[in-house]
This record gives C-alpha cells, sequence and structure tokens, in this order.
C-alpha cells in the first residue's frame, strides 16, 4: 500500500454553518496534487447537526475522511493532540472549521516543508477579527519574539503543516498549550518557518475568545519557556 502524503487535522465544536464549505474547498485544493491524503476531523461534543454533517462525507468519501469522537468536551488543544496521534501523513496540516484559515493555502505550506522545515506556520498579515483580538494577539507575538529571538509574526495560528518526525514532540498537555507549538518546537531545535496567509473574517459561529484568556496566555508562556517546550 501506499504512504498517506498529507494529513488535515480540523478540531470541530458546533461548526455546521461552515462545515460543507470547508469540506469542499479542501477536495478542490487537494485533488489535484495527485497524492494519497486523509482529512481528520475531531469532534469536540458537538451538539448541533455537525457529527451528522461529518459522517455525511465520511459516507461519500470513506478513504479520506477520518472522524474521531471525543466522549465528553475537552477544548482545542486535546483535540489537537487526538488527531495529530491519529494523522498518518508525512506531512500533517492543521487548521480551524471555522473558513477563516483559508485551504487555498495548504499548498505553499506544504512547499516549504519541501525546503527543508520542520513546521511552517500561517502569518494573519491581515487579519479579519475583532480589534481586541488581533490587538491582543499581536502583543503575544511581539512578546514571544522579544523573548525568544523567534522571526515568526504569528505564532498562535491553527494554520501550521509539520513534518511527521516532530509530530509527536509537540507537547500538548494542558488547555491553551496549542498556542505555543512553533515556539516549543524551536526551542526543542526543530526549523520553524512561514507563509502569509489568507485570513477570512468570520461568517459561520462564534468565537471563542475571552479577554480574560490574555492573563493566562503570559502565565503559560513563561511556563514553555521554562521546560524549553517539552512540557
Amino acid at each position: 500500500m501506499k504512504s498517506i502524503a498529507y494529513s488535515i487535522v480540523i478540531p470541530v465544536f458546533n461548526e455546521e454553518g461552515s462545515l460543507r464549505d470547508l469540506f469542499q474547498e479542501i477536495l478542490t485544493v487537494m485533488t489535484p496534487l495527485n497524492a494519497l491524503y486523509e482529512i481528520v476531523f475531531v469532534d469536540d461534543c458537538s451538539d448541533d447537526t455537525s457529527p451528522q454533517l461529518l459522517r455525511e462525507f465520511q459516507l461519500a468519501l470513506p478513504e479520506i475522511v477520518v472522524i474521531l469522537t471525543l466522549p465528553k468536551r475537552s477544548g482545542q488543544t486535546y483535540a489537537l493532540r487526538q488527531g495529530l496521534d491519529k494523522a498518518k501523513g508525512s506531512i500533517v496540516v492543521t487548521l480551524d472549521a471555522d473558513l477563516q484559515n483559508d485551504p487555498a493555502d495548504m499548498p505553499r505550506l506544504f512547499e516549504k516543508i519541501t525546503r527543508g522545515n520542520d513546521c511552517v506556520c500561517g502569518w494573519r498579515k491581515a487579519r479579519q477579527d475583532t480589534p481586541l483580538k488581533a490587538g491582543m494577539s499581536k502583543f503575544g507575538n511581539v512578546m514571544q519574539r522579544l523573548f525568544t529571538g523567534m522571526k515568526i509574526h504569528d505564532v498562535s495560528c491553527t494554520l501550521r503543516a509539520y513534518k511527521r518526525e516532530c509530530v509527536s514532540r509537540i507537547a500538548l498537555n494542558w488547555e491553551g498549550q496549542h498556542r505555543f507549538i512553533p515556539l516549543s518546537l524551536s526551542l526543542q531545535g526543530y526549523k520553524v518557518d512561514e507563509i502569509v496567509s489568507n485570513h477570512r473574517k468570520r461568517i459561520y459561529g462564534q468565537t471563542k475568545y475571552s479577554h480574560k484568556r490574555v492573563f493566562r496566555v503570559v502565565t503559560d508562556f513563561f511556563k514553555v519557556l521554562k521546560t524549553q517546550g517539552r512540557a
């Protein structure tokens, strides 16, 4: 059997409005590549019609669609961990399900991985979010560059690609740690790069962001530094 070239890991929580469009966009991008790939949807206990839509996708394309259903609401970090552990591709991509990440950016992520990078991040240079959310994210990015010397402009963007070899080294042990994956890998000596990604306005669903999260993010940042990204 041929090995899977690409795995696309997508956490899902109540994304019924965006899933059909997202699925079609991924197929449109991936089909011309003529490579084996899988889409790993991780359903984080959605209580809308998202589970039914995912089953519909799997029935249509069982050779491509993988569904992981978590037994209880666990958050994005745990969902990503489960999806990454399940992924079989030589290159693994993560992206959000709300359509703000653009699947059309994935081939450029793949191309940069083939240049010798271990992780390639999306940079939401023209970010389409509320001023508060965008401002707090920018503050966090500046802080990480200041304290660590990282050159990445947008360390918290979920749109990322990873080489298979470094996936098992991604520390995702507590909720919120997924925001620090590029820093974690960089601290472990992996090569991290970025592309300017197309960030789109939110059309479906509601953001889970809260200004109260800022204080925890700062604490978590120093926790990652202390453990050198390994725990």
